[in-house]
């Protein structure tokens, strides 16, 4: 099985509570001669959670999956307003665990993931960071030494990927994220939390670097 213990303990979910059933998935398998068996997990495990995959950006639900049919690829996410869909190639769905590349709408596929477990958890953290209770406003700009400050202040949570032009997650909590994304030559700094008193110790820490 699939390590998704840092999904369970950002989310806090139980066991069986929210998955969908073989059943959901067979278009899949009728169309692409398969699923990876890390997604094929995921879906049975978490695919029903609101908050983990659709707080921004959404998980393909089964009902949807012939409005994302792709001849090459097996499309089972999308960016919230349909400007990108991530996926899986066609020739490597029978794989347990390949990578992740993302299209813009043209012809070619960007990789965004080495892995579909990496992937999926560097999305959940991204999700969290939407759906908490306490939430800095919007992204922050900030410089390369900020960024270093940043990171020696708190724990990684083993969650970065390529997602959204290289994301890296941290955070003292299970229930809070701090987010830096690449932005060229800066980052854009995003935090949240689920607990107030986690939030302002976080906030304090980055306004001191800040």
């Amino acid at each position: 099985m699939t390590d998704f213990s840092p999904i369970n303990r950002l989310f806090q979910i139980e066991e069986g509570s929210c998955g969908y059933t073989e059943k959901d998935l067979a278009y899949w398998i009728e169309v692409y001669g398969g699923i990876p068996k890390v997604l094929r997990e995921y879906y049975l495990e978490f695919g029903k959670h609101e908050a983990l995959n659709s707080s921004h950006d959404f998980l393909i639900k089964p009902e949807q999956f012939q409005e994302y049919d792709d001849s090459d690829y097996l499309i089972f996410y999308s960016e919230n307003q349909g400007v990108s869909v991530w996926g899986i190639k066609k020739e490597e769905v029978r794989e347990d665990n390949p990578p992740v590349y993302e299209n813009y709408g043209d012809a070619e596929w960007h990789l965004t993931s080495d892995s579909i477990s990496e992937f999926l958890i560097s999305m959940a953290h991204f999700q969290g960071l939407m759906c908490m209770a306490y939430c800095s406003e919007g992204y922050m700009d900030i410089s390369q030494e900020q960024a270093k400050q940043i990171e020696k202040s708190f724990f990684t949570k083993h969650a970065d990927s390529g997602l959204y032009s290289g994301t890296r997650f941290f955070g003292n909590y299970d229930d809070t994220v701090v987010m830096l994304m690449n932005n060229a030559e800066r980052f854009g700094l995003m935090y949240s939390s689920n607990s107030k008193g986690h939030y302002d110790e976080v906030d304090r820490i980055i306004k001191a670097i800040l």
